[in-house]
């Protein structure tokens, strides 16, 4: 079977699909993983075809903002909805439907699975007439976001200029793989899927190949810190390591979007910084992390919970504050949003956390309840009974 696997050029959007995509390509069939530019070749060290596409995220983001006459990132939770409506709606299918759709003209598939934050790569299939599911890469879009599941604006604007006939509010593909598991789903979102097949797939972190040597105390319990890639923040970052200094306590931060220059005079004894690491090993290594405190990105959440680690959230942006409400909701974590991020207070959360309470318990169910969820390589190898709609 040919498949063309699409995503938007962020590690939050694209690393999620990989391990179905490794999966699918494992099992034999020609499958081919298409990214924005900046993120290609790191998608190509799986070894799976990879066709760059479109433009990088954030210049599509920072042009927006700057087309509205903005110097800085939205203030307001209505301005971060307008933004980020424009440019996964509009700006980024605007760049993704043409292209992909160009691309299977020339080279057929028998199959599109397409990210649901890159929604250009099902409008493409429906212009080519192509099978398509859509692929998730966190919880249930909550009815007011811009991942366009269903057609809706300013989506159908987009498919009306590139040629490509979408009735307002219907599914842009027969089914959807869910990688979220239920106990954290919004019961509201379940309408967002009417008319869509839900497929479980068991979140399964991916990072690619990261140089990496651990410093760490001998019989010392560690923690892993991190803000992720899209909304660092160097003051969080440091007053979090501040609160987690301890004797007793080794601390791995992953700076990720902030230049890890930043915090250079952190990196001691106990205190380990770097731009980016393994997360995805390190979580289902035989030393796993004791807790997690990080964004509350999708990516990170589910690993986490798949991990059966506590985790510590201090939300910064987009569906962070989503992810760590539902963490919370089922016992598995705590949260610290804005001005209560304070030292003492990580610490003393954290503190808590490392306790055998009631969030690690509640940590320990979660991953159960993720594990018993069907896995990549179980998925791939159903594709036949998925990749088309039912009769």
């Amino acid at each position: 079977m040919r498949i063309l696997v699409a995503a938007l050029g962020s590690p939050g959007h694209a690393f999620p699909l990989v391990p179905l995509t490794v999966a699918l390509h494992d099992a034999g069939h020609d499958v081919t993983f298409a990214t924005g530019p900046d993120l290609e070749p790191t998608i190509a060290t799986t070894g799976v075809p990879t066709l760059a596409v479109g433009r990088p995220l954030f210049d599509v983001f920072r042009e927006t903002m700057v087309a509205r006459g903005m110097t800085g990132p939205p203030t307001t939770i209505q301005g971060t909805r307008e933004i980020a409506g424009e440019v996964f709606g509009a700006a980024m299918p605007r760049l993704y439907a043409p292209a992909l759709r160009d691309h299977l003209a020339d080279r057929p598939a028998d199959l599109v699975i397409a990210e649901t934050g890159a929604p250009g790569a099902a409008l493409a299939a429906r212009a080519t007439g192509t099978p398509c599911v859509l692929h998730s890469f966190g919880r249930r879009p909550l009815p007011i976001a811009p991942f366009a599941v269903r057609a809706r604006e300013p989506l159908a604007r987009v498919a009306a200029e590139v040629g490509i006939v979408v009735p307002a509010g219907e599914p842009l593909g027969h089914a959807y793989l869910d990688v979220c598991p239920p106990s954290m789903q919004d019961a509201e979102t379940a309408d967002v899927l009417a008319g869509l097949t839900e497929l479980p797939l068991r979140p399964t972190g991916w990072n690619p190949p990261t140089p990496f040597t651990a410093r760490r105390r001998p019989g010392t319990r560690w923690v892993l810190l991190t803000l992720g890639t899209a909304f660092g923040d160097a003051g969080v970052l440091r007053a979090a390591v501040e609160g987690l200094a301890a004797a007793d306590l080794d601390v791995l931060v992953a700076t990720g979007s902030v230049d890890a220059g930043e915090l250079a005079d952190l990196d001691r004894d106990g205190v380990q910084v770097e731009p980016f690491v393994p997360q995805a090993e390190l979580l289902r290594s035989d030393d796993p992390p004791a807790a997690v405190i990080h964004h509350g990105g999708s990516g990170t959440t589910l690993a986490s919970a798949a991990a059966g680690v506590p985790q510590l959230f201090l939300p910064q942006g987009a569906d962070q504050f989503f992810n760590a409400a539902a963490v919370v909701r089922v016992g598995a974590g705590r949260q610290l949003l804005g001005p209560e991020a304070t030292a003492p207070a990580v610490g003393k959360a954290l503190r808590d956390l490392l306790d055998e309470g009631p969030e690690r318990a509640g940590a320990r169910a979660l991953a159960a309840e993720i594990a018993a969820i069907p896995g990549p390589a179980d998925v791939a190898a159903r594709v036949a009974d998925w990749a088309q709609p039912a009769m």
